[in-house]
């Protein structure tokens, strides 16, 4: 009966301090603040994160931050991180149409059609074989998709539409027409299918459906056949041409002056954990210098036995050479290296020449953009800066449902204040302070203990060397 009273009270206890309340975030827990301000008027806001917010976080995801709104209630949060932006530049393009023909009601293949070209592709003429007996009709139409490839060779490829223009005159008009490609007028393959009309009424309005839509290609010929209707010779034929482009998103820089490394002759530059380096490089102040240098980070090595101090090994990341002349009236400089995102609480610089100079490091990245949904009362809070912050960042699904990514990307920008540090940020400052001070202290107490016992050991041998002596003597 015993066991189970106290069975039951540990068990007790047990769920008591299950069910205990968690410490709420707050954001004073938090070394850093910035006041964010909305309008209002929207639900969904954005701000991109400025390079105060990765240089103060305590975390390579950026676990530590936080949005809380004036009553110190936590807003929910995403991270959307930059990606390339696809951008598509469009273009009219005329193209050369050559009129395929036949003789009615022949049942002749289309395809048995005489081609002649230059040998750049360009098409000549298209037409049959040999001179029919009887009155030729159109039976299609062949279109060269580049004719100005020779005088543009980067004239671009790939289309997504035809447009026809009707023939002067021509009040109404449909038909059921099948577009074929090519890239050697020998295979054909069927793309689109689709019906070409218009009507123009007695006052002279039209109503078209003048174009076929299809999925963006790369071709070099076009062929027309009619499955319904009656073919005809349009006035023009234009195609729309599309090119596509990657944009990079745009970098934030920041530059770090040197400062003496752990090993001689190599140069350390403190940076933050939560910078995802993806471009580097340095600057120099003098003029007319080159050096090559190896890039990496330090490891901390234990202590070894009698010696008192730990060591730091440097661990090459990547080597280049960085310089800064001047050549024919014009100052050449040496371009940023683009690495993996990387992330660094530290950078390190080792000359592989003897070199005077003390060049600053460039770093860059792509910040992220922080998306959160303004309810509640503001002015919000965006605070950062803890060490045992787990990830509160949630699926952008989550914080934004039901919208677009180019309607999340037109979001409301809000207005940041400055960065204000918290009594938090002192207080880690004063304990790293005292940290440093006592690591210090106990490293001096070490020191000195270890003289007093090798004191001490060569007091115990001059002892034992006397009393040797002396029964010797004896």
């Amino acid at each position: 009966m015993k066991r189970f009273t106290v069975m039951g009270g540990l068990a007790g206890l047990v769920l008591g301090v299950s069910m205990a309340p968690a410490h709420a975030d707050s954001p004073d827990d938090y070394a850093y603040r910035q006041a964010l301000s909305a309008s209002g008027r929207e639900a969904v806001v954005q701000y991109r994160l400025p390079a105060s917010v990765y240089l103060h976080s305590r975390s390579a995801g950026l676990d530590d931050l936080r949005v809380f709104d004036s009553r110190g209630k936590l807003l929910p949060f995403a991270l959307r991180v930059p990606a390339e932006e696809v951008q598509a530049s469009r273009q009219t393009v005329p193209v050369r149409v050559f009129p395929v023909t036949g003789v009615a009601d022949s049942g002749a293949d289309s395809a048995a059609i005489a081609i002649r070209r230059t040998p750049d592709g360009a098409l000549v003429s298209v037409g049959p074989p040999a001179a029919p007996r009887q009155e030729p009709v159109l039976a299609g139409l062949v279109l060269d998709m580049l004719p100005q490839r020779q005088d543009d060779p980067q004239a671009p490829g790939t289309f997504d539409m035809l447009r026809f223009t009707p023939p002067a005159g021509t009040a109404q008009y449909n038909a059921l027409v099948s577009v074929e490609v090519s890239d050697d007028l020998k295979q054909w393959r069927e793309i689109a299918q689709s019906h070409v009309s218009w009507m123009v009424s007695g006052d002279g309005a039209a109503l078209a459906a003048d174009r076929i839509e299809f999925a963006p290609r790369e071709f070099r010929y076009a062929r027309i056949r009619w499955l319904e209707g009656k073919p005809i010779q349009f006035s023009t034929v234009t195609a729309e041409a599309v090119r596509y482009g990657g944009q990079a998103p745009p970098l934030q820089t920041l530059v770090l002056p040197a400062t003496p490394g752990k090993n001689p002759g190599e140069w350390l530059y403190p940076a933050s954990v939560a910078l995802p380096v993806q471009r580097i490089g340095l600057e120099f102040a003098e003029r007319n210098v080159s050096v090559p240098v190896e890039l990496g980070s330090y490891t901390e090595l234990p202590a070894v036995k009698g010696r008192g101090t730990t060591t730091w090994r440097f661990d090459p990341a990547l080597q280049a050479t960085f310089y800064r002349i001047e050549q024919g009236g014009r100052e050449r400089r040496s371009g940023d290296l683009a690495i993996e995102s990387t992330h660094q609480p530290h950078w390190v610089v080792r000359p592989l020449v003897a070199t005077e100079s003390r060049p600053a490091l460039r770093l860059g990245w792509a910040p992220a953009t922080l998306v959160f949904l303004a309810s509640g009362q503001g002015p919000y809070t965006l605070a950062y800066g803890r060490a045992d912050a787990q990830p509160a960042t949630r699926p952008i699904g989550q914080v934004a449902p039901g919208l677009s990514a180019a309607e999340i990307g037109k979001a409301e920008q809000v207005t940041a204040g400055p960065e204000q540090a918290t009594p938090r940020a002192q207080a880690v400052q004063a304990s790293a302070a005292q940290q440093a001070a006592t690591s210090s202290h106990y490293r001096k107490a070490a020191l000195w203990g270890a003289l007093l016992a090798g004191v001490g050991v060569l007091g115990a041998m001059a002892w034992q060397l006397h009393r040797q002596m002396k029964a010797g003597q004896k």
